[in-house]
């Protein structure tokens, strides 16, 4: 009787799940109906995938919504946790053409770690929320720069500006635009980081790195400017 209980209790969970992944999938979707998305900087990633390195983006957990929906269908690999949450958000990123690969600091770190440098050195690129999975926030976790000394990966800073949000009262202060708005997705210049250097200052680069695209994303919300020059505009809608 017991069994059978907790096996109920466990099809519910996974039924419960299944049906926040759909939701959230379908709520990505809806991003470029309801939201204007501007991507004027997007060719830097397009760019870095001609290269012949690996590439992999990076970003705060908290701003992941609006890049999740401008990087599907691209064979990108991305790092899950292996909580309850990353069951959902594993479930929405298979659902949008990613793959995944599941492990944290805490559960199975070592081992994502070595799989993700083993899928990068054999021609796949990937994307990992550096401050994931469960902050604190905008703190990054080590394991991003031991994977691009690694593997000799150009690293893709990217960077969101809203000009209408909703933040969630979590760790992580998810935003999510607001229908109507306009969303700024700033991906910055690849860079790589030298085996030589410590992992505390790889750490810094990192941070700085998509802190300076949140700020470029802020300027062009506010001026239509990218480093103080117009850009045009053709292709960078979504």
């Amino acid at each position: 009787m017991a069994q059978t209980f907790n096996n109920a209790i466990v099809r519910r969970n996974v039924n419960a799940i299944r049906l926040k992944s759909v939701g959230g999938a379908a709520l990505i979707l809806a991003l470029s109906k309801l939201v204007r998305i501007e991507r004027p900087t997007f060719k830097k990633f397009t760019k870095a995938c001609e290269d012949g390195r690996p590439v992999v983006l990076i970003a705060w957990h908290g701003s992941m919504l609006v890049p999740i929906y401008c990087f599907r269908r691209r064979n990108l690999v991305n790092m899950t946790s292996m909580s309850e949450d990353g069951d959902m958000v594993t479930n929405i990123l298979y659902a949008l053409g990613y793959e995944c690969v599941r492990g944290s600091s805490s559960r199975g770190g070592m081992r994502v770690l070595l799989e993700m440098i083993r899928i990068l050195k054999g021609g796949r690129n990937g994307a990992i929320t550096v401050d994931g999975p469960r902050g604190p926030r905008h703190e990054v976790k080590p394991g991003v720069v031991l994977l691009a000394q690694k593997t000799g990966a150009l690293l893709v800073p990217v960077g969101m500006g809203f000009s209408n949000s909703i933040s969630f009262d979590n760790w992580d202060h998810t935003e999510i635009p607001l229908p109507g708005s306009r969303a700024v997705m700033i991906t910055g210049d690849p860079f790589t980081i030298d085996p030589g250097i410590g992992l505390q200052h790889g750490c810094k680069l990192v941070r700085d790195s998509i802190f300076a695209c949140e700020a470029v994303a802020r300027e062009y919300l506010a001026t239509g400017r990218l480093n103080s020059c117009i850009i045009e505009k053709t292709g960078g809608i979504n």
